[in-house]
């Protein structure tokens, strides 16, 4: 370490979206993406980690940063609207909406300074350095949304780090970006704390399929960015490398909205459109979840169940989650139910048209059940107190926050109370 700008403790932790341990892993892939597997032979990894429920991106990095399931820590999915009528849905995108503290919080009560790079929940967080996840619901194309981001980042701070990556700001590949972002804060503020959310690997991985070509070239890319930021922190940091959740394959798309309106449901506005009624839902692409959100009738009872029983004859669902096991699950306490997609299937929110049709947008999505074989996340560590080679067999991911406090030297306790940190050393 150098002992002029080192300080015991310091954590880089980079975040893939939807990585499964099983895409890098293959031994014909490990030419591909040679910083990953360098992290697999010469650090800590967990042979699989297992997501919460719903296993989609926002409830995942909120129980990453909390050590907490969504019931605790209040992030069910990633809209905060439970509309499903709605055009443009808002995201949870503000850290005011965490209901515990999370490790940026620990950190700041302990003086250390931290930084982030589009880390979803963090719209206000306590981030000395914080250019944060957020974008205008109405624009086609969020990646090419700046000034929604820059309206919300730490004062001046987005200007200063766009002209620092200004030749990278046309590029279609958000990695490459957020990666030389990050790259920019490490050097020049000297963080504690650095933590980045790589996204493209997701966004190819649900277009294309999760190990479609197009998916991989994206990982391939995550990969490049692992290997420039290692090489700049190893000597000062621990680095951490996770997934929130897994991928698998689809080909047919479930809109169950559609039979929700046909069942009556939904109301329709003055111009014919579809209106909320009483019935709220969102989608997660592997589950959707259903809400009342007024008293129903014995009448909406029975349109519910109907609606229920028209989408289990298409063989689109391979369960519906009730109340007592969304509780076991320690899932979202207000949903009065989640259905489980079938293998093959996913949930979009369209209104009109056929039920289920071949997907003409996704081949790959997570948001299952965590056991679901495919939605497995991953967890790589290294650095100087790591132990090389080291298997820490399966995991869950609310292990990782109150060990990520573990290897800041800060008492793993403040997060998830009761959680057991993972030893890497």
């Amino acid at each position: 370490m150098n002992p002029a700008t080192s300080r015991p403790g310091r954590l880089v932790l980079l975040s893939v979206d939807g990585l499964r341990p099983g895409v890098y892993r293959a031994p014909e892939r490990h030419h591909r993406f040679p910083n990953l597997a360098a992290l697999e032979r010469g650090g800590a990894r967990a042979e699989a980690v297992e997501s919460i429920y719903p296993s989609t991106t926002y409830p995942a990095h909120a129980t990453i940063v909390t050590g907490l399931p969504p019931r605790a820590h209040g992030i069910f999915s990633h809209l905060a609207s439970l509309d499903p009528t709605e055009k443009a849905r808002p995201w949870c995108w503000y850290a005011r909406t965490l209901r515990a503290p999370a490790l940026w919080d620990v950190a700041r009560a302990s003086r250390r300074p931290s930084a982030a790079i589009s880390w979803p929940v963090s719209v206000g967080a306590a981030i000395d350095y914080n250019i944060p996840e957020i974008w205008d619901p109405n624009v086609p194309d969020p990646h090419r949304d700046f000034e929604t981001p820059a309206r919300h980042s730490t004062p001046g701070l987005f200007s200063e780090v766009a002209k620092a990556v200004m030749l990278l700001l046309a590029t279609s590949d958000p990695d490459q970006l957020r990666g030389e972002a990050a790259l920019y804060l490490w050097n020049r503020y000297r963080p504690d704390l650095l933590m980045v959310h790589f996204v493209w690997y997701d966004q190819q991985a649900h277009a294309f399929g999760p190990e479609s070509e197009q998916a991989l070239r994206a990982l391939e890319s995550a990969d490049k960015e692992i290997g420039r930021i290692r090489d700049a922190v190893s000597a000062d940091a621990t680095l951490v490398v996770l997934s929130d959740h897994g991928f698998v394959p689809v080909e047919k798309e479930v809109a169950p909205f559609t039979v929700f309106a046909e069942e009556g449901l939904f109301a329709h506005g003055a111009d014919g459109t579809l209106a909320l009624r009483r019935l709220g839902a969102v989608s997660g692409g592997g589950s959707l979840a259903v809400y009342w959100l007024e008293k129903p009738s014995a009448d909406d009872w029975r349109r519910l169940e109907r609606a229920l029983e028209r989408l289990r004859a298409t063989g689109a669902i391979g369960e519906v989650v009730d109340r007592q096991k969304l509780a076991a699950l320690e899932a979202d306490p207000d949903a009065e139910l989640m259905l489980e997609a079938a293998p093959g299937f996913y949930f979009s929110d369209r209104l009109e048209g056929p039920p289920v049709r071949e997907s003409v947008k996704d081949r790959g999505t997570h948001g299952h059940l965590p056991t679901r074989q495919g939605l497995e996340a991953c967890f790589l560590a290294a650095g100087p107190e790591i132990a090389a080679g080291k298997n820490l067999g399966r995991i869950g991911l609310r292990q990782i926050a109150p060990t990520l406090a573990r290897v800041m030297g800060l008492p793993p306790d403040i997060l998830a109370p009761g959680e057991k940190p993972v030893a890497l050393e």
